[in-house]
């Protein structure tokens, strides 16, 4: 049955071609022992054109990692193949480089694996990732929440191949007890402490007293996933094509259904920025786009800021403004540029009859029902601010109502506020106050429009 599926996977998934050179990453344990007993047993079959293994000794658990060089080594000249063998100190590099022990190990690996490919003319990678280690996977990042994990890995990347795909951890071990294959064993893999290992041993056989063929639920999950996603994905990547630059055209891309938005956003920021915004970010910047009028700014990481304006979308570098203290005044048909903003105000007269039609055509639009004697201030915050949002009878904090609106804390002292004595009626480009509002009553409209010049 083992042979039979391991046979299946590689034609299903054309893993091996005649003529293919093969290296085979073999920590020692069973898994990659198996996968090269049986890539040895088969090699004239499969037409194999070379076979050879890759041991990367990560020095982790001291003799123990030099015992399982050892027996790479010896696993070679048993079988006539040869070894390829490397130490490196992977405890040392990953404090070095400030990433985790798993994340550096699995870096140098496959940094070694492609030194040997290009140096010795191998053409393929194969490694002993199976079955039960796709359900770990799929587990591992649904519990992190991390959606492009989810699907789990493929039995063909390029060229990686996984040649033990469809066979679940139990008939490998079974088929190594049955041939008689020593194997090394790895006691970290039993340390519970390792979220991995909590997954494998405490989680999954849990999971399994629910449903026995939890392996085989995952492996048709994970086939129908990856064929959404490349499927989506092509569809991003068409409609990518249509667009560079830092600043689009939010008529282009706001009416794109959500699964197709929120991934053309992220090639879009990562492509101009080299940043990946988070699930929490991305999401949030869709419903904004999706939902909102009016001007928005979000903040890519303190390095650039994303800027929507009504109609476009920018991508910008954020420098630091220190906070400046100015003043100006308007009154109602008149316009002014506020030169420490970037934007331009200009305000008008609007008749009820008209007010509507307004309203609905342009969204960039704030009315007030207030005299066209007053005199209006445009200022930046100060200390003990209010804002009276709609549809509360007391203000808030001018710094929670930002909060609430996501500006970001080095933003907050340059965005201009419209103010009438002490009262704040606009966040410029954010929010209108709940102070004079319109109703079928009003008689006396004006209306404030800003636009970045």
């Amino acid at each position: 049955m083992v042979e039979k599926k391991f046979l299946q996977a590689i034609k299903e998934f054309n893993l091996i071609n005649p003529k293919d050179k093969i290296l085979i990453a073999f920590s020692g344990g069973v898994d990659s022992t198996v996968l090269t007993y049986l890539l040895i047993k088969l090699k004239n079959y499969l037409k194999i054109s070379k076979l050879a293994l890759a041991h990367l000794n990560h020095q982790l658990r001291g003799k123990d990692s030099d015992l399982d060089e050892e027996f790479a080594i010896e696993f070679g000249k048993k079988y006539n193949i040869p070894v390829f063998t490397k130490k490196i100190d992977i405890k040392s590099l990953s404090k070095k480089q400030k990433k985790s022990i798993e994340e550096v190990a699995r870096e140098e690996r496959y940094k070694f694996f492609k030194e040997i490919l290009k140096k010795e003319d191998f053409n393929k990678i194969a490694t002993g990732h199976h079955l039960s280690d796709l359900t770990e996977t799929m587990f591992l990042w649904f519990i992190q929440g991390n959606k492009k994990g989810i699907k789990g890995f493929k039995p063909k990347e390029k060229n990686i191949i996984r040649p033990l795909f469809l066979l679940k951890k139990e008939e490998i071990e079974e088929y190594a007890k049955k041939h008689s294959l020593s194997y090394k064993i790895d006691i970290t893999n039993f340390q519970t402490d390792f979220l991995r290992n909590k997954v494998r041993h405490l989680i999954i056989p849990e999971a399994k007293k629910i449903n026995p063929s939890l392996e085989d639920s995952f492996l048709y999950m994970s086939f129908f996933l990856n064929w959404d996603e490349e499927f989506l994905e092509e569809k991003t990547e068409k409609i990518s094509r249509n667009f560079q630059g830092t600043k689009i055209s939010l008529k282009k891309v706001k009416n794109l259904p959500e699964a197709l938005l929120y991934r053309f956003l992220l090639k879009w920021i990562y492509k101009q920025t080299g940043i990946y915004l988070s699930y929490r970010q991305l999401y949030h910047l869709v419903k904004v786009l999706k939902n909102s009028q009016g001007s928005k700014i979000f903040n890519l990481k303190g390095k650039y800021i994303l800027t929507k304006n009504y109609d476009t979308l920018e991508i910008k570098r954020y420098n630091k403004k220190e906070k400046s203290e100015y003043t100006y005044t308007l009154k109602p048909g008149e316009e002014l540029y506020i030169k420490e903003a970037g934007i331009k105000l200009s305000s008008f007269k609007v008749d009820k009859e008209t007010f509507n039609d307004y309203i609905l055509n342009d969204k960039s639009l704030v009315c007030f029902e207030i005299s066209d004697n007053l005199t209006l201030k445009i200022r930046p915050r100060k200390r003990g601010d209010r804002f009276l949002p709609f549809g509360r009878s007391s203000e808030k904090k001018l710094k929670d109502v930002m909060i609430d609106l996501k500006i970001p804390k080095d933003m907050r002292d340059t965005i201009p506020l419209l103010v009438y004595e002490d009262k704040i009626l606009w966040i410029i480009g954010y929010k209108r106050s709940g102070y004079f509002p319109i109703n079928k009553n009003s008689k006396n409209i004006i209306c404030f429009k800003a636009e970045e010049v």
